[in-house]
Order: structure tokens, then C-alpha cells, then sequence
């Protein structure tokens, strides 16, 4: 990696503008892989004071994240979702050219339990992805979940007390007392965006989120109507369960 790229440069001014500790580390003599020395040499060149013209910058960053997530980062605490930007999780994404909520749902993983991963859910299901798979998939609007039971109830409390402004209501709450429900059994959820960004969140049966987590991206029809069938559906009702599936917006055929 030795041409100047103008968009790994770009990346890395985001990072370097959002975490002091990255900009230190281009100055520094450590190896940082996805530069090239010309670019490294092209950011050491920056004047230190033009990162730090606008002191707010990194905030608004957290407030974007507090808004899609105000449930995690009340369940956590507000420096936990701050300190994303710090990490390399970040760092690929802003070099990736991702999606900021995205990433950090990935990221965020279960550290706030099925509380955040029903908001990460929410997030995917907002940015639909075309899939890579053939046959039928999941429509990528559409996020089914299976999360330790009581998760779903624990969003809505959570969510409840933070109010109409989550973002300001985080700004001067301390993080939450109440922990999100670890325990081993699962509720199935569904996730479903609506073209206007609108979303549906609710219980649905067992078999049809294990159906279409199976789904995916992409499965053959023949193994999707195998496992619908294992799921409990009789075989000579698979072929029907599965149309009434893709007439319902549920699964997509490729």
C-alpha cells in the first residue's frame, strides 16, 4: 500500500478529528497498517489546531448514537457509547465508509444484553442491505430476533423513563440501575421497518423467527420448506406456508 488514496486520507481525518488518541498515533512511529507512508505523511502535516477548531464535533457524533440507541446508553451509561469512537471498531468503519449505527450495534454486541440488541435490530432493519444469497431471504427489512426473555419489556421501561428526549434526559441521568435480563430462556421478537422509516416491534411465534433467521440472506427453496417442516409445519404445507411468507413482505425471493 504505497499510492496516496484520497479516501483512506479522509477516513482517517474523521478519526483523527473524533479521537485525539488516533491523531497522536499517525505522529507517532507505530505501524497503523491501513495507511500508506505518503498518507501518513500528508496527515502529520495537519496543524493540530485545525482538529480542534470545532470542540463538539465528537458530541454530536455521541448524540446521533443516543438517539438510536438511548436504551443501551442509559443501561450503560452515556461515557460507554462515547468511547466507541476510540476503538477499531470505528476505525474500519469510518475507513469502510459504513454505517455509523450499524457499526456500532455490531460493536455494542451483547454488553446491553437484548435491551441493545433490540435497538441494534431497529437500526438494521432501517438500513436495508440487499443480501449476497440466492433463492428466498429474509427481507432485509425485516429483523428477527431471539432475545432473553423480558428484553423487550426492559426497552419499554427503559425507554419510557428516558421521555420524549432520550438524548437530553441521558445528558443528566446517571446510568441506570436496572440491568438487562441475562437468563437462558429466549422470546422471539420481530423488527419490521416501513418505507418512511416507521418501525413495528413485537412478539411473534418461535418457529417463524427460527424460520427466518434461517433464511437469512438466502436459502434454496427446497431447504427453507425442510426446515419449516422441522420447525413443525407438514409437508404438504410448506410450499403454502412459504408463498403466504413472501406475500406477507417477510421473506423476498432472489
Amino acid at each position: 500500500m504505497s499510492r496516496l488514496d484520497p479516501r483512506r486520507v479522509q477516513a482517517a481525518l474523521v478519526c483523527m478529528h473524533l479521537d485525539p488518541a488516533y491523531a497522536a498515533a499517525v505522529r507517532g512511529p507505530g505501524p497503523l497498517p491501513e495507511l500508506a507512508e505518503r498518507e501518513r505523511e500528508l496527515l502529520r502535516a495537519v496543524d493540530p489546531r485545525a482538529l480542534a477548531v470545532d470542540p463538539y464535533r465528537r458530541a454530536r457524533a455521541v448524540h446521533a448514537l443516543l438517539e438510536e440507541y438511548p436504551a443501551a446508553a442509559a443501561l450503560l451509561g452515556v461515557p460507554a457509547v462515547d468511547a466507541f469512537f476510540s476503538t477499531a471498531a470505528f476505525r474500519t468503519c469510518a475507513f469502510e465508509h459504513g454505517s455509523m449505527a450499524l457499526s456500532f450495534g455490531t460493536w455494542l454486541g451483547d454488553q446491553a444484553g437484548g435491551t441493545g440488541r433490540i435497538e441494534a435490530a431497529i437500526a438494521r432493519a432501517r438500513r436495508p442491505r440487499p443480501g449476497a444469497g440466492e433463492g428466498l431471504a429474509c427481507n432485509p427489512c425485516v429483523a428477527p430476533l431471539l432475545v432473553p426473555v423480558g428484553s423487550l419489556a426492559c426497552l419499554e421501561r427503559v425507554r419510557a423513563r428516558l421521555g420524549p428526549d432520550p438524548a437530553a434526559a441521558l445528558a443528566t441521568a446517571r446510568p441506570s440501575r436496572e440491568r438487562p435480563p441475562r437468563g437462558p430462556d429466549r422470546e422471539p421478537l420481530l423488527v419490521e421497518a416501513g418505507p418512511g422509516g416507521e418501525v413495528s416491534l413485537g412478539t411473534a411465534s418461535e418457529p417463524l423467527v427460527r424460520l427466518l433467521l434461517f433464511a437469512g440472506d438466502g436459502r434454496p427453496h427446497a431447504a427453507l420448506a425442510a426446515e419449516a417442516v422441522r420447525l413443525g409445519a407438514e409437508t404438504h404445507e410448506a410450499d403454502e406456508l412459504l408463498s403466504g411468507l413472501v406475500a406477507d413482505g417477510l421473506l423476498v425471493a432472489r
